[in-house]
């Protein structure tokens, strides 16, 4: 991205407006009790607002059992609307767009940090990183319930203020596990071939943007994506490029790339994998705006970067004033 483009206007397809390219990517602060934001994590968001066009607050965990980390915040109930509002108002008191990244461990918590409540996936297969319990399958039911804390979260963000949601479909949580071979191994019409693996994101995906639909106003639906599992055997670029055409086809407004660094490679791909992950999503999706994130510090990488906005999440934790130079 050139330089003098950075802190221009961008406009999303739902008709919003951008102050500029550059945006808070999501970060877990781990600065909640009980769900909510303490007033330094509302400060926080609030203060990082003044430097980027949006601001999404990162993991905001949908019910008890999809809870990722002890300290995130909750959208999970009702109660939390006062105290998100809070934090909305503090992002838009600098002019900031705010979103809501909602999220469900899935398989990748473990009975403490549920309070009690069963982990759940797609199967049983047990994570094989962090300290995480055991999951029960899920039924039929579960997967409807699930489906539906995400629609009630999604109308808690609105009430709240938010201007939009970003769907976690990344960094192996629960939607990602649903794609992937190793951790979904469902014989029914949610697990197996691609296209059946495919069908909870989509239509999670699809009821979100239904929901929108009724709203008759502007508000943001974004996306967030892992491009690939490195385990064998595990969810492979190629796979993920049939769903980001799906998402595409769908009307999201954005898909946010989770990298470890914003120009890396596929390495599940050997047909791609001399090209970076965001120039291959980008020649795919066409206008749909592309966030890449993933040490973006300094502005060289923001000139190497080819994604459409810009996200930085560790430079805001030491200097909430932080700007590239």
């Amino acid at each position: 991205m050139k330089i003098d483009q950075l802190y221009t206007p961008f406009k999303l397809r739902s008709g919003v407006t951008l102050k500029s390219h550059l945006v808070a990517a999501p970060m877990d602060i781990k600065k909640a009790s009980n769900g909510a934001l303490k007033p330094e994590g509302i400060q926080f968001y609030g203060d990082i607002a003044a430097q980027v066009s949006m601001v999404i607050i990162g993991s905001a965990y949908v019910s008890l059992s999809g809870n990722t980390a002890f300290g995130s915040v909750s959208v999970a109930s009702d109660r939390v609307i006062p105290e998100l509002k809070k934090v909305a108002d503090a992002i838009h008191q600098n002019h900031s767009k705010a979103i809501l990244q909602i999220v469900h461990a899935g398989r990748m918590t473990n009975r403490m940090i549920t309070n009690g409540q069963d982990v759940i996936a797609p199967s049983v297969v047990q994570g094989k990183h962090g300290i995480v319990d055991l999951p029960k399958a899920m039924t039929l039911d579960d997967i409807s319930q699930v489906i539906n804390e995400f629609l009630m979260a999604t109308r808690r963000a609105i009430a709240a203020g938010f201007d939009g949601i970003e769907i976690h479909g990344a960094n192996t949580f629960l939607i990602q596990q649903f794609m992937s071979p190793l951790s979904n191994k469902r014989t029914d019409q949610w697990g197996g071939s691609l296209l059946k693996r495919v069908q909870f994101p989509v239509l999670l995906t699809q009821r979100i943007l239904q929901l929108r639909d009724q709203l008759k106003r502007s508000f943001i639906i974004g996306y967030r994506i892992s491009p690939e599992e490195r385990e064998i055997g595990g969810l492979c670029f190629e796979d993920n490029l049939f769903l980001i055409e799906i998402l595409n086809k769908l009307g999201i407004d954005y898909l946010s790339l989770s990298l470890g660094h914003y120009g890396q490679c596929a390495t599940s791909s050997t047909r791609l994998a001399s090209y970076s992950v965001t120039s291959v999503v980008k020649q795919l999706v066409g206008d749909l705006p592309v966030m890449t994130a993933g040490q973006i510090r300094t502005l060289r990488d923001i000139t190497m970067s080819t994604g459409d906005l810009l996200g930085v999440a560790s430079p805001f934790l030491g200097d909430t004033s932080w700007m590239p130079s």
